[in-house]
């Protein structure tokens, strides 16, 4: 292996102008930098990052937690684009990433003891569960933290803007003549369930459309499977909504299954519009009506959060919530309510 001593002798420098001029200091003339960088290059040096850790007392790394319950793991449609977005920022600002686990082999603890012991500057979180008491000690921790979609006075959080949405889809299926909307929903009591939830409400009562309670159909933690069970449910309503409004992407294509199932179609028996603008519903047919979230976007600014953070720590971000827009994505899935009398 190539050490500093190596490429000082071949440079015919002290080890300290190596070592300066890789960490750029500012005090080595140009020809000393560039003889030096062209010896590194020749001799196929490659620093050695835990040697230079210990030294600077930066690691450069960021962790990331990411836990979600549905099992889609890093094949998450929506979380998938967030973290590659945040992963190729950071990297071209000379940092990795690192996925923080509770328990690695016999090495047992919280986030944050693993945090620590690999010197992680900064965490980035994606997680169903953001309230659970090892969650509360990392945001109380001095580590700057970004969250996605969950709100925390010590942290900094990145989210879509729920209320724009809803609004943009209750208004659509508004204008194409629909008033009996049924709403599948996430879980009340996760942040995003309770959020586009109120939200949906909220845009409902501004265009004086009633929100019945049987329309209100709880889908859970927005996957497939919640999507097709709550749409069963709606199915078996007495009083059937000429539309239906889901809160994930993943739902209304379960909810399209469901509907399949019952001999009816979309749209021709249910307008049908999801929330996310994941990839796989605009691949399906018919093609996804949808509210689409900036994923990119929202894995950009977090890693531009988390770096104003960790360069200036005196920044106070704690309690910053960053909302990014939505926009409509027109499909095939709804279409214009027929009158009565067009019907005849």
């Amino acid at each position: 292996m190539v050490t500093i001593k190596d490429i000082s002798k071949r440079a015919g420098c002290s080890v300290a102008t190596v070592s300066k001029v890789l960490n750029n200091y500012n005090d080595i003339s140009p020809q000393t930098r560039a003889t030096v960088l062209k010896v590194c290059t020749d001799m196929g040096y490659v620093p050695n990052s835990s040697a230079r850790s210990l030294k600077t007392q930066r690691s450069n790394t960021m962790g990331v937690i990411f836990e979600e319950i549905t099992n889609l793991g890093l094949q998450h449609p929506l979380f998938a684009k967030i973290l590659e977005s945040f992963r190729s920022t950071v990297q071209a600002n000379g940092y990795d990433i690192l996925f923080l686990a509770k328990n690695m082999g016999k090495q047992n603890g919280s986030y944050l003891e693993h945090s620590k012991r690999k010197q992680v500057e900064g965490i980035l979180v994606l997680c169903e569960d953001f309230n659970t008491e090892e969650m509360r000690e990392l945001y109380q921790s001095t580590l700057p933290v970004v969250i996605i979609d969950y709100s925390v006075e010590t942290a900094v959080t990145i989210t879509s803007n729920n209320e724009q949405g809803m609004q943009q889809g209750v208004r659509f299926l508004h204008d194409l003549g629909h008033k009996k909307i049924a709403h599948i929903h996430g879980d009340r009591s996760t942040f995003i369930g309770g959020t586009r939830l109120e939200a949906f409400e909220k845009a409902m009562h501004k265009l004086n459309i009633p929100v019945r309670d049987e329309y209100l159909i709880s889908g859970k933690f927005f996957s497939k499977e919640d999507g097709y069970r709550a749409m069963k449910k709606v199915l078996e309503l007495t009083d059937q909504p000429t539309a239906v409004f889901c809160a994930s992407d993943m739902q209304a294509i379960g909810a399209m299954q469901a509907i399949r199932e019952a001999d009816k179609t979309v749209p021709n028996d249910y307008s049908l519009i999801g929330f996310d603008g994941i990839d796989l519903g605009q691949l399906i047919t018919p093609r996804l009506t949808t509210i689409r979230q900036d994923a990119r976007r929202m894995g950009e600014i977090a890693a531009r959060k988390m770096l104003q953070m960790i360069d200036g720590p005196d920044v106070d971000m704690n309690g910053e919530t960053v909302t990014v827009d939505t926009y409509l994505i027109n499909g095939d899935t709804t279409r214009v309510l027929k009158t009565d009398e067009e019907r005849l």
